[in-house]
């Protein structure tokens, strides 16, 4: 068994999407928790951190609620105590924990082979698990650990870990891999949770998660996958509470379970451009210009270039098409097609649609 790793063998290598996938689904899971699982590695997790076990494990629905009872139950205790002695910081865990395995990792092997390891497989797992799902919400609360969602970190996620340890058969002195063993634990049996020393605080894992490929030719890791749901939430935990994305883009409720509701003067007063957007696509482009009684700026043969000005973002430019489509019931369908901001005229528009000068354009009868 190595005690050192400088190059990895093609054997390793090519182990790299198999593992990455199984940390993967663990990231991905839906339904109950494991929490026989969870409390038997969480209570191992305090004994490497030198911390006493409080023997008192809540279970919370999802991670709103953690993130509003976790830290005002320490609080209370702090209050109540008069002072912070002895509170386990936010981090402290993690560092005796899963720092200590990620250092002691990092000195075993060799930079090349900790960057091809982090990429392939740590990377491909955060890509997929986090960057679809974790960071489109992690910014409204702090000081937790991740559990299923952290599964693919870089020098600390269960991925990482794995991999040398059952893969590359990595021995490192000392219960390092019996930490590593321990925090893998809680992320195999449940999502977020919040440490403290008088009680540990975690929450179930979603009851669903949504995704969609969002590039065909990256399967997995970063830019693979993005949350989205036409009609619901797309990640949602036992107490319904949950976030809306439309391709990756975090956006209110109704704007995806209620687009008729969706008015272009809350479209105009919408701050944030990418929401904007979407909220121009969810209650279409011709009824956002006929509420705020557009008026094409230019009309020729070829269908009408329509212009808005949005408040910090570029203008939407949209040319109507004049010649609809004839559906099999009879009825005519309009589009409307986004075009490039700079166009001015719709012949200019539609000649970008087909990524061609408008004197080349030919205009040819679409079935």
């Amino acid at each position: 068994m190595p005690t050192r790793i400088d190059k990895l063998t093609k054997a390793q290598e090519a182990q790299f999407d198999a593992h990455a996938d199984k940390w993967i689904e663990i990231g991905l899971r839906t339904g109950k928790a494991d929490r026989e699982k969870f409390e038997a590695s969480v209570r191992d997790c305090y004994g490497f951190a030198g911390v006493p076990f409080p023997d008192v494990v809540v279970w919370v629905p999802s991670p709103m609620v953690l993130s509003l009872a976790a830290p005002s139950a320490a609080l209370a205790i702090e209050l109540i105590e008069a002072e912070r002695r002895g509170a386990l910081k936010p981090g402290t865990a993690r560092a005796a924990v899963d720092g200590a395995v990620g250092d002691a990792v990092y000195a075993a092997v060799g930079g090349a082979v900790y960057a091809a390891v982090g990429g392939a497989v740590g990377g491909a797992v955060y890509g997929a698990v986090s960057g679809a799902v974790d960071d489109i919400i992690r910014r409204s609360w702090m000081r937790r650990f991740g559990g299923q969602l952290w599964s693919g970190g870089w020098y600390y996620g269960g991925a990482w870990t794995s991999f040398f340890r059952e893969v590359c058969k990595l021995e490192i002195p000392g219960d390092t891999w019996d930490r590593a063993r321990a925090y893998e634990g809680t992320i195999e049996s449940a999502c977020w949770w919040w440490p403290h020393r008088r009680f540990v605080m975690v929450c179930e894992r979603p009851v669903a998660i949504h995704r969609e490929l969002a590039n065909p030719d990256v399967v997995r890791g970063w830019g693979s996958h993005r949350l989205h749901c036409e009609d619901g939430p797309a990640v949602v935990w036992p107490d319904g509470w949950g976030v809306w994305s439309w391709h990756g883009v975090r956006v209110p409720q109704h704007v995806i379970e209620q687009p008729e509701l969706i008015t272009a003067q809350q479209v105009l007063a919408e701050q944030n451009a990418e929401v904007r957007r979407v909220m121009i696509d969810r209650m279409t482009p011709e009824r956002f210009l006929g509420e705020l009684d557009a008026e094409p700026v230019q009309q020729d043969d070829y269908g009408k270039l329509w212009r808005v000005e949005l408040a910090d973002d570029e203008p939407l430019v949209m040319v109507e098409l004049d010649n609809s489509t004839v559906e099999p019931d009879g009825s005519t369908k309009t589009y409307f097609l986004r075009v490039n901001p700079e166009c001015r005229t719709a012949l200019e528009a539609v000649s970008w649609t087909f990524d061609q000068k408008p004197s080349d354009y030919v205009l040819v009868a679409q079935s």
